[in-house]
């Protein structure tokens, strides 16, 4: 019936049609890995973004309780300080800094926030990290005769990303101490 002509030249319909096939196949295997890795990127970005952020917030209350005096766990730092350790832990924490002013750390609305002088508090995180804990513990904050550098213990936690395919949580906790001889 039909005879091929050995001058003809060509691909079969079949033959392209399992090409195409097969093709198919490959670009969709190949698309599923790169959108995989296009969320694994923005994943390590928000992470990026959120540690940068944290060590910037971090780095600024660890530079308050170096130079600061009068530690004390909740909201006020009178002078002479009492001796107010808090080894179980407070979501607000207040220090005099170098200059004497008053400095109250606390959680609002996910953001840590620092007051200066009972004035109105600002955030010093943004607003891309959630932060869902913090706590302060407070250790040596008795003057003389106690021999012990004051020194306090931040733990914080939350997390940072908007999408659940890319929401991250993390967990920091940093130990600082005064750098003033308390005797």
């Amino acid at each position: 019936m039909f005879k091929k002509n050995k001058n003809q030249k060509g691909f079969t319909l079949i033959e392209i049609m399992v090409s195409l096939s097969v093709f198919i196949v490959i670009m969709t295997v190949s698309m599923g890995s790169i959108l995989s890795i296009f969320d694994a990127n923005k994943k390590s970005q928000t992470k990026k973004i959120a540690m940068d952020n944290l060590n910037f917030a971090l780095d600024s209350v660890s530079r308050t309780i170096r130079f600061g005096t009068n530690f004390s766990c909740g909201t006020s730092a009178s002078n002479p300080p009492p001796a107010n350790d808090c080894p179980s832990g407070s979501t607000s924490f207040s220090v005099r800094d170098s200059s004497g002013q008053l400095v109250v750390y606390s959680l609002l609305n996910g953001r840590v926030m620092k007051a200066v002088n009972n004035a109105t508090a600002n955030a010093i995180t943004s607003s891309e990290v959630s932060i869902t804990r913090v706590t302060f513990y407070v250790f040596g904050s008795a003057v003389w005769p106690d021999l012990t550098q004051p020194r306090v213990l931040i733990s914080i936690s939350g997390t940072v990303g908007s999408k659940t395919s890319t929401r991250s949580v993390f967990n920091l906790e940093t130990l600082v101490s005064q750098r003033k001889l308390d005797i």
